[in-house]
């Protein structure tokens, strides 16, 4: 069975590295973008089975950019689990799941691995 493929977008290059080594274990491959802007253009590319996304940056032009990755994820039918402090922010439509900060890394591998396998299953 071929590797999945998750695409990683978080400012933050620590937790970036954190959560490619914790798929590398459960042997999902990862691409990486630092900016939703960057990430549009990667998930076009490389068509990953799901998007990890961290919804915390305040740039008008991050925002901008989540919903328009938000938007190619639904025409796609690509996953995405969003990450962030919800409470006052705008939450893209349909995420397939939903994770507030802070969360344990533990969890948020639980949850990915149960979003890819409702994907290989449908």
């Amino acid at each position: 069975m071929p590797s999945d493929h998750v695409l990683i977008v978080d400012q933050s290059s620590e937790s970036r590295e954190v959560l490619t080594a914790l798929l590398a274990r459960t042997g999902a491959l990862t691409i990486e973008a630092s900016r939703a802007c960057d990430a549009l253009s990667l998930a076009e590319q490389h068509r990953p089975q799901l998007i990890v996304l961290d919804t915390d940056s305040d740039s008008t032009s991050n925002r901008e950019a989540t919903r328009a990755l938000t938007a190619a994820a639904r025409r796609n039918n690509t996953p995405i689990v969003l990450l962030g402090k919800i409470a006052g922010q705008e939450v893209p439509q349909n995420p397939s799941d939903l994770l507030p900060k802070p969360y344990h890394y533990r969890h948020l591998i639980r949850r990915i691995e149960d979003v890819l396998e409702q994907r290989r299953a449908a």
